[in-house]
């Protein structure tokens, strides 16, 4: 009998925590970062992803580093709002990083997948813009990747970009809840301002035609945007994106700032050169999406830069 009492209480309990997640909306923290690919050249100051010395001394390798930062900004989420879900959008990543990650962080709280695949080829070759979501939280509805130029569809390049460029879009379903929303996440070129604008223009196309199919969600969009968020020129695809009035960027959104680091890009050799990653919401003046806090994280571990840019995270409700 009391055996009996005491799981009637555990899933009175946790039937209260799914009605209050549902009363006050879906709380999901966005983790974005570009991770820096792992190349066989590393510049000044730069630590290889892994190699076979790494086994001996973690000191000189990024990899775990960087899925222990990952682990520690997701695990921080339940302690922001409890019952929150969890989406990690990474940039540069190449096939064997993702494989690393989807297996460190499936090795740690929840289980994990992706969706995503190599931007020169679709499948396997080139980076990544990876998004993991862990597996017990969220039900993956829809997934879509389309390359930022004039034919989508396939892998291309258009307005000068120095490289192919894509978003993933996938549509989430809260396992408890049945709560779904949107998320993108991109990479823009880092070669031609017109190839940026023009990029991002694609992307919000492509998230508007995936919410054409499932109506009324709320979407965030993450990404390495190459671009500041100043005036034309300097912020070419911010500017646009601004312009298009359809998602606002978290710290214009009216959340909650944490911490006083400013920039997300630093190379491997300086504290900060400029804040080009960002993390958006919305639709605009749906009401939909909106914004608590968030946090830029330091890149240095133990006096090593674990990339040359810094993860930000945005803890977000879906209303």
């Amino acid at each position: 009998m009391r055996h009996l009492a005491f799981s009637q209480a555990i899933g009175l309990l946790a039937a209260a925590a799914i009605s209050s997640v549902t009363a006050a909306g879906l709380p999901v923290r966005i983790v974005d970062w570009n991770i820096r690919y792992a190349t066989s050249s590393p510049v000044s100051n730069e630590k290889p992803w892994w190699d076979l010395l790494c086994s001996f001394s973690k000191s000189r390798c990024r990899q775990p580093h960087v899925i222990a930062q990952i682990q520690s900004i997701v695990d921080g989420a339940e302690g922001a709002a409890p019952g929150a879900a969890s989406i990690v959008a990474l940039q540069e990543a190449l096939q064997n990083q993702v494989d690393d990650i989807n297996k460190g962080l499936s090795g740690g709280t929840g289980t994990w997948d992706r969706i995503g695949h190599g931007r020169d080829d679709g499948y396997h070759a080139g980076e990544y813009n990876p998004i993991f979501y862990r597996t017990d939280q969220l039900r993956l509805v829809h997934e879509e990747m389309k390359w930022l130029s004039t034919t989508p569809d396939m892998p291309s390049l258009s307005w000068g970009a120095g490289s192919r460029r894509v978003v993933v879009v996938g549509v989430f379903e809260h396992v408890a809840t049945s709560h779904r929303f949107i998320h993108a996440n991109t990479h823009l070129d880092n070669v031609s301002p017109q190839a940026r604008a023009e990029g991002i223009k694609v992307a919000v196309q492509v998230v508007q035609a995936v919410r054409e199919k499932y109506p009324g969600l709320g979407v965030t969009l993450t990404g390495d945007f190459n671009s500041v968020s100043g005036a034309a020129g300097d912020g070419d695809a911010f500017q646009t994106l601004v312009g298009l009035g359809y998602l606002t960027e978290v710290a214009d959104s009216g959340a909650q700032k944490i911490g006083g680091i400013t920039t997300t890009w630093t190379d491997f050799n300086t504290d900060g050169i400029s804040r080009i990653d960002f993390v958006w919401l919305g639709p605009n003046r749906e009401n939909l999406t909106t914004a608590q806090r968030w946090e830029i994280i330091d890149n240095n571990v133990d006096g090593m830069k674990i990339s040359d840019h810094r993860a930000t995270y945005a803890d977000v409700t879906f209303n």
